[in-house]
């Protein structure tokens, strides 16, 4: 099957590629300089690449920290199913995300599907502060971030997942539940969240 033919199948698994991999694009991070960009660039190639290898392109999170001279020297590593991660079963990213020493966590994950943030990975998000910049890379290789603005609310910000949440019962479709979070991602800039 085309990587085109799979693209139509937005719910469903993509396999990871070479070709997907060597198009990550190099994305120019708000407030990152050039540098920083390439790190991420560089994270996101690797995440894919350890997700075809290593996980049958299922998903798998990094965490590292931003602020350290060499991000790339020590990367926490999460081996998830296709369609979850929990990305604090991985010592040292449990370590970076909920240590009391401040620090610029970054927090990157694949999706198999070709979707955007799901509502389980804003609450991560949103519940852990310490994550300065979260990324979702779809196994074709796009890029989607979130990121905490100047004049972020978290209290805001939990309302508004709450009212984006409202109407969704117990076994809610799938589609439902991303519509949610589409909700969520569409209005975020009025909590002060920058998304991409």
């Amino acid at each position: 099957m085309s990587e085109l033919e799979q693209a139509k199948r937005k719910d469903k698994k993509v396999y990871i590629t070479d070709i997907a991999i060597s198009k990550v694009p190099f994305v120019k991070y708000k407030g990152f300089d050039d540098s920083k960009n390439e790190i991420m660039r560089n994270l996101a190639m690797d995440l894919l690449l350890v997700s075809k290898d290593e996980n049958d392109s299922n998903e798998v999170a990094f965490t590292c920290d931003l602020s350290r001279e060499n991000p790339l020297d020590e990367v926490g590593v999460a081996f998830g199913s296709e369609h979850e991660i929990d990305i604090l079963s991985d010592t040292l990213s449990n370590h970076l995300i909920v240590s009391e020493k401040p620090v610029a966590v970054v927090v990157l994950h694949n999706h198999p599907s070709t979707q955007t943030f799901s509502l389980q990975d804003i609450h991560f998000f949103l519940q852990y502060t310490k994550i300065a910049v979260m990324v979702v890379v779809s196994n074709q290789g796009k890029i989607h971030y979130l990121m905490r603005d100047d004049n972020y609310n978290l209290e805001d910000a939990f309302e508004l997942f709450k009212e984006c949440i409202h109407e969704l019962e117990p076994g809610s479709s799938p589609k439902d539940l991303y519509l949610s979070a589409l909700s969520f991602l569409a209005k975020c800039s009025e909590v002060g969240l920058y998304y991409s």
